[in-house]
């Protein structure tokens, strides 16, 4: 099981929690299930994770992931994932497919075990600092529309949400129906491998996902994340290279958008693609939680 703090730094431009936290968050166990399940010398990686989105939390909360093996063998693992708040609510559900990799020689026949290097850092933890960034207010969610509220990011009239301050996801690119997003791959986001950490790349995913279909949204309406699936076509090593994400609208309906997104590696190399569902409008509001789980703007 791995928990997660929820603090300020997590919420997206609603103010809200950021969904692809939870997709995030949920990566992790799927592997770490499987991972359990092998053999000395034998690893696993991500290949495809799908996430449904099933509710949000609050400032304070903890979120608790949980996973568990459906399957292992030597070639593939299945896992599932469920995550809740602190009080037991499910607001997440993940499931994945891992490849395994033949057992790893090794030339002196043992495994060194290296403890992380003591930090003289008097700095706390980067999510225990004090915030940064903005969240909406309710007066531009009303009167702007999503593509101007993306447009305003850009040219610095309005701050980048918390959570890509945290990671260092960025905007680069707006238009109708099409939305850019670069992140370094940076060492902050190395697994226990040693390279890129799947869960970061799903939320890079959700964000230009999510971003995209909100281009496509009249000011005032309201929008809720559904889903979200993402293939991990190749690793990413964490060289300081920078990925870039574009999203696009594939469908916009009356109550539902999809959204594709593909992202890049910096020599152009395609390492993920992932699809979204959003739902829109009054169906969205009708299935919006209850006040008392929303963020405070900032």
């Amino acid at each position: 099981m791995y928990a997660l703090p929820v603090s300020d730094w997590l919420v997206g431009p609603k103010g809200t929690l950021h969904p692809g936290v939870i997709s995030f968050l949920a990566d992790a166990p799927l592997l770490a299930a499987v991972q359990s399940m092998l053999p000395p010398r034998t690893f696993c990686t991500t290949a495809e994770v799908s996430t449904t989105f099933l509710g949000s939390a609050q400032r304070g909360d903890e979120l608790l992931a949980e996973g568990r093996v459906i399957h292992s063998d030597g070639a593939t693992g299945l896992a599932e994932a469920f995550v809740r708040r602190a009080d037991g609510t499910l607001i997440g559900h993940a499931t994945s497919r891992l490849f395994v990799f033949p057992p790893v020689p090794l030339d002196d026949g043992e495994l060194e075990l290296r403890p992380a290097a003591d930090q003289d850092d008097a700095t706390p933890d980067p999510y225990l600092r004090t915030v940064e960034g903005g969240t909406l207010t309710p007066h531009a969610l009303a009167e702007l529309s999503g593509l101007e509220l993306l447009e305003h990011q850009l040219d610095g009239k309005l701050s980048r949400p918390p959570v890509d301050l945290l990671t260092g996801i960025t905007l680069v690119v707006a238009e109708r129906g099409r939305t850019e997003f670069t992140l370094s791959a940076h060492g902050w986001g190395a697994n226990e491998f040693g390279t890129f950490f799947g869960g970061l790349l799903g939320l890079l995913a959700a964000s230009a996902g999510s971003s995209a279909v909100q281009t496509v949204a009249n000011a005032g309406t309201a929008f809720k994340a559904l889903d979200l699936k993402i293939n991990i076509i190749r690793p990413v090593a964490t060289d300081g290279s920078e990925l870039r994400a574009v999203g696009t609208v594939v469908h916009r309906g009356a109550q539902l958008a999809i959204s594709s997104t593909e992202i890049t590696n910096g020599r152009g190399k395609r390492v993920a693609v992932a699809t979204g569902t959003t739902m829109l409008g009054s169906a969205a509001e009708a299935a919006q939680e209850p006040a008392g789980v929303a963020f405070e703007s900032s």
